[in-house]
């Protein structure tokens, strides 16, 4: 098999985990679908030899580890442990730049940093809806076509967890 049809294959499993994620009704639940999405999508930015791309998304998988064993403990995250997820965010985004287009896994692995230290759902599928519209655009132009199908569907999936989690529980008040 070759890389792309490899690459592709995880982009599917991307779209599972992606579309699964923000139909989840609690953090704990959301983050572990997160992990599993940005592991898949490490690994279809490594066999697209998409760089930025890839290193953006295994330190998602390490961010979101971390943050998830604060979360299982009650705890919030130091900001110190914030203040090192963003360094590392922008050296990965320095070290594998080749172009403006690197910019945009930058970019969403800064609001993916935000998201995963969101304590509210309704806020977590506010900001993924943006992180999964910058991912769209780069999905795109790298021709992650799995994950370019992964984030329409996410983004779809996210307006309906709004509707069903954050507007009806609003208009019950």
């Amino acid at each position: 098999m070759n890389n792309f049809v490899i690459a592709q294959i995880f982009g599917i499993l991307g779209i599972i985990f992606s579309v699964v994620s923000m139909q989840m009704k609690t953090k704990k639940n959301i983050m572990i679908m997160l992990l599993c999405l940005n592991l898949a999508s490490a690994l279809n930015f490594l066999f697209l030899n998409s760089i930025s791309g890839s290193l953006v998304c295994f330190f998602a998988v390490f961010e979101t580890f971390i943050n998830y064993l604060y979360d299982s403990k009650g705890k919030k995250v130091p900001i110190y442990m914030i203040a090192f997820y963003v360094v590392v965010n922008l050296a990965l985004g320095f070290y594998s730049y080749k172009g403006l287009l690197d910019l945009i896994p930058v970019a969403c692995a800064l609001i993916y940093c935000a998201t995963v230290c969101t304590k509210k759902e309704t806020n977590i599928r506010k900001e993924m809806f943006a992180n999964q519209t910058l991912w769209l655009i780069y999905d795109l132009i790298v021709k992650a076509y799995m994950f370019s199908i992964s984030n329409i569907l996410t983004l779809i999936s996210i307006v309906i967890s709004m509707i069903r989690f954050d507007y009806c529980k609003e208009m019950k008040k």
